[in-house]
């Protein structure tokens, strides 16, 4: 078979290449750095002790704000140092002008200022000199909440930690019945992400390589060794090959990144599959990942080819690309609607046009698992579609090889596309 040269040829070509090669190397690096800064970040927080004084207007805040800033540093240290400022009545205004003049002097690090109407939906207020950590500020309101509740529920003759336990919410757990009868666990959450993930690494996997096919062949098309390569090999094995050997090209970086990605993350492989096992992932469902990120691949390259075959130039291949990836994004803003009937009307029509299979057929195993015959006709009509793109696109690009300038309309292609029969 003449298209295995082809396919030789182009793989070896792109993996050799050294955008391949800064790529395959920058993304892991670059997506290290993304996933691991705020864990080097919050690694290398500052082990700091902070001075505050707390002014109460009230009288019956402060104590319980103070004891419920019970926070330690990595050393044993206290994190907060707080003082009470006696404060009430008319002596919280001097109070509060006395600790902002030491925070001005650098004696405190912050001043908590209690007003009286407080407990009446007042505002308190977080006065700081430069210290703008809003953790500690965010730590600093859920402790004065706690302290404001206890003293309006008091005033009511309320017992705290009481109310607080018979007003615990209700968490549903969701479940969903099985074809055996049975009821299993299921996260949406946790569902939802696999569905997203798997879009986002099929379009960007599509992204990069579609566009790396299309120019290829609008190289060849401007290249005089395109004419001396169809005189030993038809068009169609030529369309062939490069949709293979470019997509091998793609699959071996992808591989290089997920080989990255594991050794990167093995220390929480085994924190991984405990997640793994408790979402209920069955195996099946990264099988069809991989069967559909391939045919899904295979599917939106042919279509690169065709704009490949038509354009002339780089500018005319990204002018056309929208026209490509456009399809990709009408499941995306649909992923909501599968989710909640995945064996819907729409879900299950959208699942058998080819266009759409990878995408919305993967959401709806990853839900509920569709029916057998629907997964095999998907498969089927994208293995078809792929066929008559390779074709079409072999034809137009034999026929419109010699045609520069401007792009032939869609009127135009299909006369190519007859007359290379």
């Amino acid at each position: 078979m003449k298209a295995l040269t082809v396919i030789r040829r182009e793989y070896f070509t792109n993996v050799r290449r050294r955008s391949f090669i800064i790529s395959t190397i920058l993304v892991p690096v670059l997506m290290s750095l993304f996933f691991g800064m705020p864990v080097m970040l919050a690694m290398f927080e500052p082990q700091q002790q902070f001075r505050l004084a707390v002014v109460d207007e009230t009288g019956r805040i402060g104590d319980g704000f103070i004891a419920a800033l019970t926070d330690t540093l990595k050393d044993g240290r206290q994190k907060y140092l707080a003082t009470l400022a006696p404060s009430q009545g008319a002596h919280y205004s001097a109070a509060r002008d006395s600790c902002v003049a030491l925070l001005q002097g650098k004696g405190l690090n912050m001043v908590i200022a209690i007003p009286a109407g407080v407990l009446d939906g007042e505002k308190a207020s977080y006065i700081t000199r430069q210290d703008r950590n809003f953790n500690v500020m965010d730590r600093f309101e859920d402790a004065l909440s706690d302290a404001v509740l206890k003293e309006r529920l008091a005033a009511e003759g309320l017992d705290y930690a009481r109310v607080r336990q018979l007003t615990t919410n209700v968490e549903l757990e969701m479940n969903q019945l099985t074809k055996a009868g049975g009821v299993e666990k299921r996260s949406f959450i946790s569902e939802y992400g696999l569905v997203f993930f798997f879009v986002m690494v099929l379009y960007s996997a599509i992204l990069q390589w579609g566009m790396t096919i299309a120019r290829s062949i609008t190289e060849e098309k401007q290249s005089r060794i395109i004419e001396v390569l169809l005189s030993t090999l038809t068009s169609r094995d030529l369309m062939l090959g490069k949709l293979i050997g470019v997509g091998l090209a793609g699959m071996t970086q992808l591989l290089i990144w997920a080989v990255v990605g594991l050794a990167i993350t093995s220390s929480a492989l085994p924190a991984i599959a405990a997640t793994a096992g408790a979402i209920h992932v069955s195996p099946v469902v990264f099988l069809f990942f991989a069967i559909f990120f391939v045919l899904g691949f295979m599917l939106y390259a042919a279509m690169f080819m065709v704009v490949g075959a038509v354009s002339s130039t780089d500018q005319d291949v990204q002018q056309m690309q929208t026209v490509v990836m456009l399809p990709m994004l009408v499941p995306l803003m649909s992923l909501m609607l599968f989710m909640q009937n995945p064996n819907g009307g729409v879900a299950v029509g959208m699942s058998l046009i080819p266009v759409f299979t990878p995408l919305v057929m993967q959401a709806r195993i990853a839900l509920l698992m569709p029916p057998t015959w629907q997964i095999a006709l998907g498969i089927a009509l994208m293995l078809i579609t792929i066929y008559f793109a390779v074709t079409f696109a072999a034809r137009v690009f034999r026929v419109g090889i010699l045609m520069h300038g401007k792009r032939p309309s869609l009127r135009e292609m299909v006369h190519w596309y007859r007359m290379a029969r």
